[in-house]
Formats: C-alpha cells, sequence, structure tokens
C-alpha cells in the first residue's frame, strides 16, 4: 500500500488522554516493532512468542507514540505466502484503537543521504559509520561482539543481518565487496552498539551440534 517491500517503517501518532495502567497491543503486526513513548523505550513487541503487550501509562497532557517496525523475511511456502509486513491491523490500548497515525516508509536502498556527526556513544536505532585499511581484497567474516541487532552495509553492498540471540556469530564479506585501502562499513543498530567490529579469516557458525 505504501509501495515498499522491504526495511523498515516507522508510526507515529499523539495520544489524547490518560491512560493510568494501561496495555498496550498492536494488531496484524509483521514481524518486530519497538516502542517509544516520547522517546523513551517502551519495550519490544513480536508477531510470534510472549512479546504481544506491554503495559504503559500515559498522563492527561498526552504523549508521543513511536513503533518502528521491522520486516524479518517472508514466508515462502503454503498459504501464508502472501506475508504483508508493517501493521496491517491497528494500535489499540485497553479497548481503544489510536488513529492519525503518521507513517514514513524506510526501505533502507539508499543510504547515500546519511550525514554523520562526531562520534558518540547512543543507544536506540542509529547508524554508525566504520573505516578500515585492508593491504588486498580477500574473503573475510565480521564479527560484531557486544552489539545486539542490526544490519551492515560494506562499501555500499548489503552484507545481511546480526543479533546477538545468534547462532551464527560472523557475516560473510566477499573478497569482490573490499576495496584495497580504505573501506566503510554501515551499520543499523537497532538497540545497543558494541565497542568494536572484527574481522576473522574464518566464520562462526555458533552450535553446530
Amino acid at each position: 500500500m505504501l509501495g515498499q517491500s522491504l526495511g523498515l517503517i516507522h508510526y507515529r501518532t499523539w495520544l489524547r488522554g490518560s491512560f493510568p495502567d494501561s496495555t498496550l497491543r498492536v494488531h496484524g503486526l509483521a514481524d518486530r516493532a519497538q516502542v517509544f513513548l516520547d522517546g523513551v523505550p517502551l519495550g519490544v513487541l513480536e508477531r510470534t512468542g510472549s512479546l504481544d503487550a506491554l503495559p504503559i501509562t500515559v498522563h492527561d497532557t498526552g504523549a508521543e507514540l513511536d513503533l518502528l517496525v521491522e520486516n524479518m523475511g517472508r514466508i515462502n511456502y503454503g498459504p501464508l505466502l502472501e506475508d504483508r509486513k508493517g501493521i496491517s491491523g491497528g494500535v489499540r490500548i485497553d479497548g481503544q484503537y489510536q488513529f492519525d497515525w503518521e507513517i514514513r516508509p524506510l526501505p533502507l536502498t539508499d543510504l547515500a543521504g546519511l550525514r554523520f556527526g562526531a562520534a558518540e556513544q547512543v543507544e536506540g536505532p542509529a547508524f554508525h559509520r566504520a573505516t578500515l585499511e585492508v593491504p588486498e581484497p580477500a574473503d573475510g567474516f565480521l564479527a560484531l561482539p557486544g552489539w545486539t541487532k542490526g544490519q551492515v552495509w560494506l562499501n555500499g553492498f548489503a552484507l545481511g543481518r546480526y543479533w546477538d540471540r545468534g547462532p551464527q556469530r560472523t557475516l560473510y564479506a566477499p573478497a569482490p565487496v573490499w576495496r584495497a585501502g580504505r573501506n566503510e562499513l554501515v551499520i543499523l543498530e537497532l538497540h545497543r552498539p558494541g565497542e568494536r567490529i572484527e574481522l576473522c579469516d574464518v566464520p562462526d557458525l555458533g552450535p553446530t551440534g
């Protein structure tokens, strides 16, 4: 409906009135939503599992509600093949649906417009940039110890996603993507960044037994 088939999508609305000791639910969520109230992380909702509701309290003055929804891949078999992403149902606090949403597509297909400032430690969704020198292109494997969940681009090429849940702990970075000399990494970290990035010569696929 929004002309977007992949990436992230951002929903924002203003909550009017008070909601003391209430519960937030998202219907038709695909696949994972980070929820913020006045810019402060409220929690995470997921399509499957037990993360289907969050406690929320809003005072009489109201509050700004943000949901950043991530597409985590599509079902590619059977009756659920038409796997739409985003929020296809609605957002409800207790029995009241919320309206007047501002919706911003974030397909992540072109990062050329990113502007980076001075290095600083931030938590929450943010892009990070690093450069590294290699004398000669060769196959490698990137590890992000201490990072939480996100995506990595090497010299503009999308290497893939990482998640501290594992089991895989490295991303394959093939030789043709590298350049002799300076290389640029862009990382979209959705939660908490780590303090370093490691370039390894062998993969770490996690437990395989």
